[in-house]
């Protein structure tokens, strides 16, 4: 091989800056989209919630609900009164209209798998009728995976939650049971409010909160305190075996009490301080899903807060994801290394020879 009887010219410099401009082109045009990891357990959990958000809004229609297109601007029957006499707190209202979008259930899979839980596990679930689009996402989820759930409810909603008197979350339960949508009923509920037995409700709100409970068949779960509404339900969830994950929904005091508790996924003895349902499975080794701060969860999992229109289902980074081209970035850096060893190379055996004549 003949040497070249210079240094690198600039030609060769600007031939080699192209190429590796050609090759990063190339590289980048390579990005596709691509399924996520258990795609097909996150949109059929999605898909089935959406069916059930469709049949809840039939059944609010037949009961003449009037929807609040304000209020609720996606029509969707999920989102109640601000007052009404069974509402036992405040609530927020962009966090419940958040709350509507489908693909939360999509998230609730990715939750589950994480928990490493598998067909037919026992998985204790408290529901909160504050929550209503949520309860039905982690129970569309908990069908797709074929998880045993051991429900327990309270019924006392927030602001904007399930506070109709004549429809709230446990008759959304049952119409979806009576549609075949689901086939899981609350073992249990409580009336809720504070300390879990209905402080700060009229006598009224209370009567009506447990004529929800009897016509829709649930053993009432009556308490006196917050100490005895907490040591009941665990020993409900414990009745039916061992339990592999525990779920919550909303800010409920049962589940909290005591302990300044994340939302999202917990793995299991991550809570240490607490005297609450959390706190209690967490110190036994159980992972923990908890349901709170939506919109954060929101952000974190690139779903839109208040979407006005809803995203279609399956929509977004938890289903799809952009992934650039392995074989062709390999074959790339091959290709520049070549090219770099070829052009040093040259250029020491010029040095070489320059020294033999010098």
């Amino acid at each position: 091989m003949k040497l070249r009887e210079g240094k690198i010219s600039i030609l060769s410099l600007s031939i080699i800056t192209l190429i590796t401009i050609v090759l990063m082109v190339f590289e980048f045009n390579s990005k596709s989209k691509v399924k996520t990891e258990y795609f097909e357990e996150k949109l059929q959990a999605a898909e089935l919630t959406q069916q059930s958000f469709d049949v809840i809004k039939e059944a609010v229609n037949s009961l003449n609900i009037p929807i609040d297109r304000i209020n609720d601007p996606n029509e969707t029957g999920l989102i109640g009164l601000q007052y009404s006499p069974i509402t036992t707190e405040r609530g927020d209202l962009n966090a419940k209209l958040t709350s509507t979008n489908p693909n939360f259930a999509g998230m609730i899979v990715t939750f589950f798998k994480d928990a490493g839980v598998k067909e037919d596990d026992a998985v204790a679930v408290s529901l909160s009728g504050s929550f209503p689009a949520l309860n039905v996402a982690v129970l569309s989820a908990i069908k797709i995976l074929r998880l045993n759930p051991i429900i327990i409810t309270s019924v006392g909603p927030s602001m904007w939650g399930a506070n109709y008197p004549q429809f709230t979350y446990l008759d959304m339960e049952s119409v979806l049971n009576q549609e075949g949508l689901s086939e899981f009923k609350t073992v249990a509920a409580s009336i809720g409010g504070e300390e879990d037995i209905g402080r700060g409700l009229s006598p009224e709100g209370r009567e009506m909160i447990d004529a929800s409970i009897a016509r829709n068949n649930v053993q009432l779960l009556d308490v006196n305190n917050l100490e005895e509404a907490i040591i009941k339900r665990m020993e409900i969830f414990h009745e039916y075996g061992k339990v592999k994950l525990f779920i919550n929904v909303g800010e409920q005091t049962t589940a909290l009490a005591g302990a300044d508790i994340s939302t999202g996924f917990i793995n299991p003895r991550q809570i240490k301080l607490g005297k609450g349902l959390i706190a209690q499975f967490s110190k036994a080794g159980t992972p923990v899903i908890n349901l709170i701060d939506i919109n954060y969860l929101a952000e974190k999992y690139n779903l839109p807060i208040t979407p006005i229109p809803l995203p279609e289902v399956g929509a977004g980074s938890l289903y799809y994801e952009f992934r650039y081209s392995v074989s062709q970035a390999i074959i790339s850096t091959i290709i520049l290394l070549i090219i770099l060893f070829l052009v040093l190379r040259f250029d020491i055996d010029y040095y070489l020879k320059r020294r033999k004549d010098d």
